[in-house]
């Protein structure tokens, strides 16, 4: 048996924003996802504790191992403690951590490049066409900004200085994000309000570039502020649940430096900045306590 593992990421600031040229900036959590995987009379797929859609997941890793040349069936089993919940880059930290058992299985030291290009394939049997931004974090981690190009091919991803690690809650609404709903739904804002989305994709620009100066300063009151500014015009685009709203709320009464969503919106997930541990502690209780789940985790 050999296993493999990925972390999940979260978007800090963009998301939207990144499919009509604004960048975006990810950042790796220390929630992972791990699998192992055994060889097998047949092929099997043991979800474990975690919701999961089998037969995407199935088509998944016969994508991993057809890119990877690699015969036969296996036994994958799924564990490690990232949710599989929207907005969280769960798919891509399985098929990362897939394709990095695949390859101790059969004895290959692929770089991690490699691996990134064998989990994008498997993203495919999720996602359709994915951005490619989920499977680079769960490969490489850490913080990056992401520039979408206008291929795969084209996106440039950029390593960020963080001065210091900090605390996120994640909040679940527990509402399927529709991610492909939503992005159609913001093009469909963008034709109809030309003007007023020009001003809002500006400010969106702005705030990236902020966020790259308070991670390199360590400035957590000013990384509050900007998701604050961020969330604000995710809720002008109409793509934030009254879900969404009840765990910001919640977050920010119980001491929350900054709230938003994650991701796609819809439902899916939420981040909030806590200052310290402690105060990560009373933030996923007050997101509780509103009858919402959540874990707290921790960015660098």
């Amino acid at each position: 048996m050999t296993t493999g593992e990925a972390c999940g990421k979260v978007i800090l600031f963009g998301e939207h924003f990144v499919v009509h040229e604004v960048p975006a900036i990810a950042a790796g959590i220390s929630n992972k996802t791990i699998v192992e995987v055994e060889p097998s009379s047949e092929m099997l797929f043991i979800p474990g504790n975690q919701r999961t859609i089998p037969e995407l997941t199935y088509k998944s890793i016969r994508n991993v191992l057809s890119v990877m040349d690699i015969k036969g069936n296996f036994k994958v089993t799924l564990g490690g403690d990232l949710a599989t919940a929207g907005g969280l880059g769960s798919s891509a930290a399985f098929c990362v951590a897939l394709a990095i058992a695949f390859a101790k299985q059969v004895g290959i030291a692929f770089s991690k490049e490699q691996i990134n290009n064998f989990a994008y394939e498997g993203e495919k049997a999720f996602h359709g066409n994915p951005s490619g931004i989920d499977n680079v974090m769960a490969t490489y981690g850490g913080v990056m900004k992401y520039t979408r190009g206008k291929t795969s091919k084209d996106n440039k991803f950029e390593p960020l200085r963080i001065a210091r690690p900090f605390y996120l809650v994640v909040g679940i609404t527990g509402k399927s994000s529709p991610t492909v709903e939503m992005v159609s739904k913001v093009g469909e804002f963008k034709k109809a309000k030309p003007e007023a989305f020009a001003k809002l994709a500006e400010k969106a620009e702005k705030i990236v570039l902020s966020a790259e100066n308070v991670l390199a300063n360590g400035d957590l009151i000013g990384l509050g502020s900007l998701m604050n500014e961020n969330e604000f015009l995710l809720e002008k685009l109409e793509v934030v649940s009254a879900e969404n709203i009840k765990i910001i709320n919640s977050a920010r009464g119980a001491g929350a430096l900054g709230a938003k969503i994650t991701g796609g919106g819809g439902g899916g997930c939420c981040i909030a900045l806590a200052k310290d541990e402690k105060y990560a502690g009373q933030i996923l209780a007050a997101i509780k306590k509103e009858g919402f789940d959540g874990f707290v985790t921790t960015v660098g």
